[in-house]
């Protein structure tokens, strides 16, 4: 029997394209490519379903193993998910795997025909236990009890030996007594000795110094269910219309055919080239005439860490966590080269082919900088460790100079929460950092909750965050700016940062907790860097922003 696959099935559950199944045959490195550009296999609609990326992610046959298929996300920009997984790096699939496009996007499942014995579930087996038999004791064999005694036999006493008895009977009663007394007088004595030195005899009490410091381990025990799991996703709106912004792309026509498109890209009154954005309104209104022009949604998602500062579910963590549109723009790959657009000839706002953007042009474009533009989070959702219930979040203070935000959720109950230490004029380079939070290259612990929803019985599998410590050293102190007697001023390009010598944290651990060696809160794990050889540093935010954040602060006096 033939046990290798022929065709590879992608039948659609939901979306545009609910109820169809597209058939590929399997030939050697099969690859099939999805998103909503018109040069993939598994094409969607551009306008439809908007939240896809042109590239979004692709299945491929291992060349090795002509049974096993793997999906890759393309940089897509609300990501790819496995079984409401979503993926971070190249992920191995099973016939009957639901993959999805984005948190809230169509979704299909992945099957082959017919399937290999590899992708067949295999039956389990529950051993049996077999019972112990019950043992019964019989009282055989005892000795039986008896009522025959011999009664001993009597000897008689004379009067001569019955008057010896009395007399030394006597002399120990005589003796008994005197021992008595002497004890009496000896415990009298004693006791009077006791009473009379007790006002000079001190007690000596030992008294257990309290720990100052703390291993590691006691303090990630100790913090295990005050820091959180983060989860966001955020789109670029219009100010005044709350409609979605979409990148333009002009599409490359050779020989009257499209070979591909270019992203958009104009220079405003300051000299800066942005990436040239409309609505869905302005594309119908402005380029309706125009063939082949693709829409790219300006949107993102994530994930971060944070930590509960007050009992009454305030949590602390990175700005580009909770409103990921204030900080530099991730553009997709195919968003370069892009093209200049100008006012031509004849006074027409067009693509000059001849004049490329690059990636280094752009430079740090933040979308929230404009206020034209308003970025709304389509969802902010805060999972406790070990636990696998998702909360919503609600923003509550963003600072303005800082990466810190701060966020809240709504529980009946009353939260353990960290303790917060403002070290920033004491710390010292060699000062122990302990870093604690969700760094997204760890292993994803899985969790499958079978539902009792009479009105929706599907099971769900949902991630599990499990906290990663990281352990190192204050490297240095950044300080943004500083006065004494000897300076008048100095600034930092980069800010106020503690500088680590950690290089085990990632993306995931924003927003996370860094300690000192008493288990005190005294910053918040902001960002890293490396060269690309392996070396590696990160920075953490002081933690009096936080403190700062939490009260009101007068910037004038």
């Amino acid at each position: 029997m033939n046990n290798q696959a022929n065709f590879l099935l992608i039948r659609h559950i939901a979306g545009s394209k609910k109820g169809q199944v597209e058939s590929f045959t399997i030939s050697k490195n099969l690859e099939v490519k999805i998103g909503r550009g018109l040069d993939n296999d598994v094409s969607f609609d551009p306008v439809k379903e908007d939240t896809i990326s042109r590239n979004h992610c692709h299945i491929s046959q291992d060349s090795e193993n002509p049974e096993r298929f793997f999906i890759s996300d393309s940089q897509s920009k609300n990501g790819t998910f496995v079984n409401e997984i979503l993926i971070t790096k190249k992920t191995e699939l099973f016939a009957g795997d639901i993959i999805k496009l984005g948190k809230e996007g169509p979704s299909f499942e992945f099957d082959l025909d017919p399937r290999p014995k590899l992708h067949i579930k295999s039956t389990r087996v529950i051993d049996t236990t077999v019972a112990k038999e019950t043992k019964v004791h019989t009282a055989t064999n005892l000795p039986k009890a008896t009522s025959d005694k011999k009664q001993p036999k009597k000897d008689g006493v004379g009067k001569n030996t019955m008057q010896h008895m009395i007399r030394e009977s006597e002399k120990k009663n005589k003796t008994g007594l005197l021992i008595t007394l002497t004890a009496i007088l000896l415990l009298v004595s004693t006791g009077g000795y006791l009473l009379y030195q007790k006002q000079s005899v001190k007690e000596i009490v030992h008294v257990r110094e309290p720990k100052t410091t703390f291993t590691p381990t006691e303090i990630a025990k100790a913090n295990n269910e005050k820091v959180v799991y983060i989860e966001f996703a955020w789109k670029l709106t219009n100010t005044e219309s709350s409609e979605e912004m979409y990148h333009v792309y002009y599409p490359v026509i050779k020989d009257k055919q499209i070979i591909g498109h270019r992203g958009a890209y104009f220079q405003n009154q300051q000299g800066q080239i942005e990436p040239l954005l409309v609505t869905k309104g302005d594309y119908l209104k402005g380029f309706g005439n125009t063939q082949g022009i693709e829409l790219d949604i300006i949107a993102s998602s994530g994930m971060g860490s944070g930590f509960v500062i007050d009992e009454r579910g305030f949590i602390a963590t990175n700005r580009h966590v909770a409103t990921s549109w204030l900080t530099r723009f991730q553009f997709q790959e195919y968003a370069f080269p892009g093209v200049l657009m100008e006012t031509d000839k004849n006074g027409q706002f067009a693509p000059s082919w001849e004049k490329q953007v690059t990636r280094e042009m752009v430079g740090s474009w933040v979308p929230g900088n404009d206020r034209k533009y308003t970025g709304v989070n389509t969802y902010l959702d805060v999972t406790f460790a070990n636990n696998s219930q998702r909360t919503p979040a609600q923003i509550v203070r963003i600072s303005s100079t800082h990466d810190i935000a701060m966020i809240k959720i709504d529980l009946p109950e009353s939260l353990p929460k960290v303790e917060l230490y403002d070290n920033y004029n004491e710390i010292q380079p060699g000062d122990p950092a302990i870093v604690m939070g969700y760094p997204g290259l760890a292993p994803n612990q899985l969790v499958l909750k079978r539902s009792q929803d009479y009105f929706n019985s599907n099971p769900n599998i949902s991630t599990v965050p499990v906290p990663t410590i990281s352990t190192g050293n204050v490297g240095r102190m950044v300080r943004g700016s500083e006065r004494n007697e000897k300076i008048d001023d100095y600034r930092s390009s980069l800010g106020d940062y503690y500088q680590l010598t950690i290089n085990s944290t990632g993306g995931g651990n924003s927003g996370g907790l860094m300690f000192d060696d008493k288990g005190r809160v005294v910053g918040v794990y902001s960002a890293g860097t490396t060269d690309g050889r392996g070396n590696a540093i990160s920075f953490s935010v002081p933690i009096k922003y936080v403190m700062e954040l939490m009260g009101r602060q007068q910037v004038i006096k």
